[in-house]
């Protein structure tokens, strides 16, 4: 079964600075957003080059710049985490201990 593969939050958080960029016709700088997020530029630059990824106070961060919640940058990252591991991780031969009971009607 072929599944989509989820964004990096790097990649999210360059979507929406230049959505703010085309919205607004601002010129809004990677140093700028580092700055309002008391981050470095570096931080920023590898979480957006999917160098790094999004830890629970990054998403504190994120959601107030954003106005998102924290749950929705932890759950990319957890979700972008998830089908890296599935593409790299072969579980066909893992031993099943426990099975959870079918209900007969």
């Amino acid at each position: 079964m072929a599944m989509f593969a989820p964004a990096h939050p790097g990649e999210l958080i360059k979507e929406t600075i230049d959505g703010i960029k085309e919205e607004t016709q601002s010129k809004l700088t990677l140093e700028e957003v580092a700055a309002g997020l008391e981050i470095s530029r570096k931080t920023l630059s590898a979480i957006i080059n999917q160098k790094q990824g999004i830890s629970p106070e990054m998403a504190l961060k994120l959601a107030k710049a954003f106005d998102t919640s924290p749950d929705f940058w932890l759950r990319a990252q957890e979700n972008y985490d998830l089908a890296l591991a599935r593409k790299k991780i072969n579980i066909d031969n893992v031993k099943v201990f426990w099975r959870k009971a079918v209900a007969v009607l």
